[in-house]
């Protein structure tokens, strides 16, 4: 067992790298950053220089030990993270400013952080809320957001769904296989791209959409015309490729 604790004088930038195993981290009071590690990797790095903090099973580039790895880092809110793991599960119970992840294979369970950006070979992601920016790479994942983003989103699947509650900026989603729900989407211009599955999208009453569409097997549902004398509130572009699945536009 290794048990360090660090001061830092700003917001701390953390890294992870291990192999497996899994990575957890919570809140911390301001000026203070704590690091528990449960592992029998041996010459196990944990070092700091400034607002900088390193955790790591690694020296130089290559991996010391395939043994299992537990980390707990207590950080304060608005800290940024950085995680790279072979096969690991990870979980953040605080709000986070920066957030990159890079795992071959774990699930993935965060709160919230202003930027996120995931490449990720298998392995689900859920995350409450986004602050500015969204993206996400998987070969095989599915992507929960209960909450919003507020910001860009750019999505990239080969295999699983998407569900985002509320996006309220750009969107751009392109997968090979799985389906797409977007409940309620607020920004200026959507894209989606599909090989297999379909799109739902909810957009608020008030709203003129114009529509771009090429399904070539699957069908078109728009909702029923506003009342003419409406003025719209807003005005949204939606772009869509489907080869097989429906398109579904929902007012919300």
């Amino acid at each position: 067992m290794i048990q360090k604790n660090f001061e830092v004088d700003g917001p701390p930038d953390v890294e992870v790298r291990i192999e497996s195993g899994r990575v957890e981290v919570h809140r911390a009071p301001r000026g203070s950053v704590n690091v528990s590690i449960d592992t029998k990797t041996p010459d196990f790095i944990v070092e700091q220089r400034g607002n900088s903090i390193l955790v790591s099973s690694e020296q130089t580039m290559s991996w010391l030990s395939r043994s299992s790895t537990y980390v707990v880092i207590d950080l304060p809110e608005g800290s940024d993270l950085r995680v790279s793991v072979a096969s690991a599960d990870i979980r953040a119970d605080v709000p986070l400013e920066r957030v990159d992840l890079k795992t071959a294979s774990g699930d993935i369970e965060l709160e919230s952080a202003a930027t996120l950006e995931v490449k990720s070979a298998s392995g689900d992601l859920q995350i409450e809320r986004v602050g500015r920016a969204l993206s996400f790479s998987s070969a095989s994942g599915d992507l929960l957001v209960p909450g919003s983003v507020t910001g860009s989103v750019s999505i990239s699947t080969a295999s699983g769904d998407i569900d985002i509650d509320e996006a309220n900026g750009n969107v751009a989603i392109s997968t090979a296989s799985g389906d797409t729900r977007l409940r309620r989407f607020t920004g200026r211009s959507a894209t989606f791209k599909s090989m297999s599955g379909s799109v739902d999208i909810g957009i608020p009453r008030r709203t003129e959409v114009s529509l771009d569409a090429n399904l070539l097997s699957g069908s078109l549902r728009l909702p029923d015309p506003e009342p003419t004398n409406e003025a719209p509130e807003r005005r949204a572009s939606i772009r869509a490729k489907l080869v097989s699945g429906d398109l579904v536009i929902d007012r919300v």
